[in-house]
Order: structure tokens, then sequence, then C-alpha cells
């Protein structure tokens, strides 16, 4: 066991890297046949044209954000990434989608992890690095493999940019407030509040979800500061202003207003509170499977170690449990309240990386708490740790075999990329898109019938166009491609 120990101490964390790293290898190869769809050609109207006519990119950008912040929805900063998708460029430039989003959520976690792990809890031991990848690569590689929606969270990018990729940016927020507390000079200070800047205007004018949380954090970051370390209050008091008035904005904004009178009348806010503890509560007993309880066993003797040198007592575990439980349950109200629902599956994506903070932040608070009331000579800790250790890898060994590759195995995000790359639907779906665009863009051809897409991979067809050309998804393709008419027909028989 003790060799078994020293192995996984040198090169564990080597190993979970080269885990991740594999891992994404099939989701970025599918995303070369990635293609967009739906609201992508809504949002990439504008932008399009510009560069088709030689205009200002960026006037037509700005006009695509103003005009549905005015008539549609108030989330301008998202509505400005959405502008930026990538088929207003090039439809062959929509394989940087899964990218972008994958990037945005490995770099939001690793950072936030090494802030907590190198500057909060072990403060000053450049060493543990190899602690920050314990604990990140395994968030990562359940949070990625087991998403219940990866579809919408990393192959299409007005779903994910607007959710997944906003909860990155999210994750670099607080890790800039936690880099703030640390901070011991003034060019630290600023180094920590620069970045938070736009990062904070960012987050408060995109989704509600992330915007609510990161409002409620930050509340919790001037309290803290209020109440302990009133320098950093005038420090933290920017980027705060900045998210405060850009939720702020978004939440008055006269497209919400527009939007709202086309659906059902908001629920009370109390009904949308009860609602979103129970929906909180659903979702901490429903995602849990094997393969995400093994993670968060494995990452026990990481926790542990973060325990250590920690001088807080860890008071109230129990108390700890509800409020954070309650932040969790606080992401799903937006949704709740303005439609009565706990949302779609790319909304729900980022509720579910959520769930992955909550289970980590408790089970580190607990354990604290049991070191503190479980007080141990050192000789003796050490013990525990290498048995706990040794146990983890024996569970993994273990389970990995039975429930991992048998049961779960398929299921994982990456292998479903590798089917569809195996299988060769993913290239035939890709042909049969690309085939399209002679019509689209023959300038000559002004009343387009277009093929139907007969192979539809489950990770990138996302919905077509239809018979019927007043469907909206026919008229923004019409609009984008500047038709006077689109329709989607067999016009030879199948096969």
């Amino acid at each position: 066991m003790r060799r078994l120990e020293q192995i996984w101490e040198r090169w564990g964390a080597w190993f979970l890297l080269g885990l991740l790293a594999a891992s994404l290898v099939p989701i970025l190869l599918l995303g070369r046949y990635d293609w967009a769809s739906a609201d992508d050609f809504c949002y990439g109207i504008l932008p399009r044209l510009a560069l088709e006519q030689g205009e200002s990119f960026w006037a037509a950008v700005a006009r695509t954000v103003s005009s549905y912040y005015r008539t549609w929805q108030g989330s301008f900063m998202s509505l400005l990434l959405m502008s930026l998708t990538p088929v207003a460029f090039s439809e062959y430039a929509y394989w940087i989608t899964p990218a972008v989003m994958l990037g945005s959520l490995c770099l939001g976690t690793f950072k936030l992890t090494d802030t907590l792990v190198r500057r909060v809890f072990c403060r000053g031991e450049s060493k543990n690095w190899k602690l920050t990848v314990e604990i990140a690569a395994p968030l990562l590689l359940m949070s990625i493999q087991c998403a219940p929606w990866p579809k919408d969270s990393f192959f299409w990018w007005n779903g994910a940019v607007y959710y997944t990729f906003t909860y990155g940016i999210m994750l670099l927020l607080v890790e800039r407030l936690f880099a703030l507390r640390c901070a011991g000079t003034r060019r630290k200070k600023l180094w920590a509040v620069l970045p938070a800047l736009p990062a904070a205007l960012l987050v408060g004018g995109s989704n509600y979800v992330c915007a609510l949380l990161a409002v409620l954090l930050t509340a919790l970051f001037m309290l803290d500061f209020l109440l302990r370390d009133r320098p950093r209050l005038a420090w933290a008091a920017w980027p705060a202003l900045v998210l405060f008035g850009s939720f702020a904005a978004s939440v008055l904004a006269p497209g919400n207003q527009f939007r709202q009178a086309t659906l059902a009348p908001p629920i009370g806010a109390w009904e949308a509170v009860v609602k979103s503890i129970l929906k909180a509560r659903e979702d901490c007993l429903s995602w849990p499977n094997w393969p995400i309880v093994l993670g968060f066993v494995l990452m026990i003797p990481a926790l542990w170690r973060l325990t250590e040198g920690v001088k807080f007592r860890f008071p109230l575990p129990a108390g700890f449990s509800v409020f954070s439980f309650l932040l969790f349950a606080a992401e799903n109200a937006p949704h709740f309240y303005a439609v009565d629902s706990a949302g779609p599956g790319r909304l729900r994506s980022i509720v579910f990386y959520s769930f992955f903070w909550l289970v980590l932040s408790n089970l580190w608070y607990w354990l604290g708490w049991l070191r503190r009331v479980l007080p141990a000579p050192e000789g003796r800790r050490q013990a525990l740790r290498r048995a706990a250790r040794a146990g983890m890898l024996l569970t993994l060994a273990a389970l990995v075999g039975t429930t991992l590759f048998y049961r779960y195995l398929p299921g994982f995000t990456s292998m479903r990329c590798a089917r569809a790359l195996a299988d060769g639907s993913a290239a035939a779906y890709f042909a049969q898109q690309e085939a399209r665009l002679t019509q689209l863009r023959d300038p000559a051809a002004r009343n387009v019938v277009l093929p139907p897409i007969e192979t539809r991979p489950p990770l990138l067809y996302n919905g077509d166009a239809g018979a019927d050309p007043l469907n909206w998804r026919n008229n923004v393709m019409r609009v984008f491609y500047g038709k006077d008419s689109l329709t989607v027909a067999r016009t030879t028989p199948p096969g």
C-alpha cells in the first residue's frame, strides 16, 4: 500500500491531467463537424451583412444588441457574445464552438481551484499545484462527461455562450475576489480588481442564473470585508458596482417587459423560492451516480489535506450545508419566477456544474469539522491519511470495472462523441449541411428548396427549417442568406 501511495503522490496529478486532456480530444474532434442552427442565424444577420458589404462590423453588432435589448431580452453582454456567432464569419468557423466553451469552463475551474488551494488554504506552498489538479481535474471530468445536455452545453454557440461560457467567467470573477482577499500589496490588489471589472460586466449583463449567483457571492465578500477587513472594502466596491449596475441594467431592460407580455404572468416571488428549493432538492437526489460518487470519494484525501493548515474552526457544519444549499437553489429562482419552470437544458447545465461545487464545499467543510472534533497525534493523522488514500485507490480499482465501464462509460460525453465519429454519422451530417451551401450562396437562387438533413447525430443536430416558409427557423435562414423564400422538402426519393 505504501508503494501504491508513493506512485500516486508522484504520478497521480499527471495521470489526471492526461486523462482530462484525452477525454477532451473526441469532443474537440467532433466539433470539426459542428454546424450553426436556429438562433445562431438570428443574432448573426447584421454582423454577417456588414462583413459582406464592407460596412462596420462593430456597428452591426451594436445594432443587434440594441435591437434585442429594446424588444426581447435585457442580457446585453450575452447579446454581444451571441452576435459574435462563428457563422457570421464563415460556416466553416463553427468548429471553434466546443473549444471556446470547454476553454472557459476549464480555465475558470482550474483558476478558482488553484487560488483556493495555494493562496487561501495552503498559502505560500507553491508545490501544491498537484493538489490543485487532484481537485480541479475530477471536477471537470464529472462536469463534462456526465453532462445531461452536452449538445446545448458545448456544441451550440447561441445556447452555450449564454450559459456555459458565462459560467466559466463567473468562476474567474469569484477567483479574483478571493485573490483580493489574499492580496498583500497594492500591486496585487490592483491585479485582483482590474480583471474583475470586465468579468463583472460580462456576468452581470448575462444570464440571470450566473448573474444572481454572482451578486449573492459578491455581497458575501462585501460583508466579510466590512466586518473583518474594511480597507479591502473600497477595492471590492469597484467590481461590485460594475456587477450590480450591469445586473440592474439587464433586469430593467425594456425588452424584458415586452417579452414577458408574450408569456404567462410571472408567479409570486415566494412561490418561485419554494419551487426553486424543491427543484434543488430533486437535483441533489437525482444527479449523483456511481462515477460521481466515486469521483468525490477519491477526492477525500486531497480535501482532507486542505483542512490541515486552516485556522478556521468549521463551526456549525449543518448550518453551512443549509446555507450553501440555499445559494445553490437560488440559481433556479429567475426562471421559475419568469415562466414557472426550471428552464431548458442549456440553462440547467450551469446548475449542474454548480452542483459539484456544492458537494465539494460541503465535503471539505465536514472533513474540517471532523478534524477539529476528533483531534489525533500527528503520527496517527499520517497513518489515517495513508490508509484513506490506499482505500480510495482500492475503491477505484473495485468500482471502475464493475460500474464505470460496463454501465456508465457508454453514456459519457467523450464516448458519445467517439461513436458519432466512428460510425460516420458526424461526417455524413456535415456533408449534408455543406451540400446546401451551393444553393444558399447562389445569388441567382431566390426561392430555395433545401433537402432535409437525413443524418441527425444527437450531439450535433439542433433542429432544422421545415416545409412551412413562415416558420421562424425558415425565416431567419432566409434573411441570413438573403433569399425570397426558403423551404425544406425532399425532391427525390430517399436512397
